[in-house]
């Protein structure tokens, strides 16, 4: 009885298995040219979601980021009613 049990487990686990991202540790990038080129990926995903926020959820967005380097990228959007 357990080994069938245990065989059904593993039959439903290989059925949905997805492969999961690892979570990356959150720290510091110390080398400057790769956090700029590390900032500036994440910066277009970043008001892309805020987009997809701003027209799933009729809401009006607004993102005001520094990079440290003291320019300013800065993104809004209202939806018409």
């Amino acid at each position: 009885m357990e080994r069938r049990v245990e065989l059904d487990m593993l039959q439903q686990e290989k059925k949905g298995t997805k492969r999961k991202r690892e979570r990356v540790e959150l720290r510091r990038i110390e080398d400057r040219t790769s956090r700029q080129v590390r900032f500036s990926k994440r910066r277009s995903g970043l008001f892309k979601k805020a987009y997809k926020l701003s027209v799933l959820c009729d809401a009006q967005v607004a993102l005001v980021v520094f990079f440290p380097a003291g320019r300013l990228h800065k993104f809004t959007f209202a939806v018409s009613r």
